[in-house]
């Protein structure tokens, strides 16, 4: 499966609509939002608060999370647009465990491939 290019959500009315009618999966460490945008791209937003710490905390899980999409790419099925919120055990988790709650929120939502496509 050849990798996808992602895109980055960033109008507020892009966040509003896939809040309201797409699908919610939810993890131990993220809730992902999820809808078909009825094109070839995937376009992904993240939404860290203040609530899970300081800028420094927000931005250690915002690259952990970016890296962690980035390296599943090649999994996520084409024509999407994505939100993810991380929840407050982010902050304290390893980049290994959010690149697996991203998987596992993936399958769930139906985006990404099965365990083997992935070889794990």
């Amino acid at each position: 499966m050849p990798s996808i290019r992602l895109g980055r959500l960033s109008q507020e009315e892009d966040f509003r609509r896939v809040y309201r009618e797409g699908s919610r999966r939810t993890t131990a460490l993220l809730v992902l939002h999820a809808r078909p945008n009825g094109t070839e791209s995937v376009r992904v937003g993240l939404v860290v608060g203040r609530r899970l710490g300081g800028a420094v905390a927000r931005n250690r899980v915002r690259r952990r999370l970016r890296e962690a999409i980035r390296a599943e790419r090649g999994r996520i099925r084409s024509g999407a647009d994505l939100v993810v919120v991380p929840r407050r055990a982010a902050a304290a988790a390893s980049y290994a465990a959010l690149r697996g709650a991203v998987c596992v929120a993936l399958d769930q939502a139906g985006m990404g491939g099965a365990a083997e496509e992935r070889g794990r």
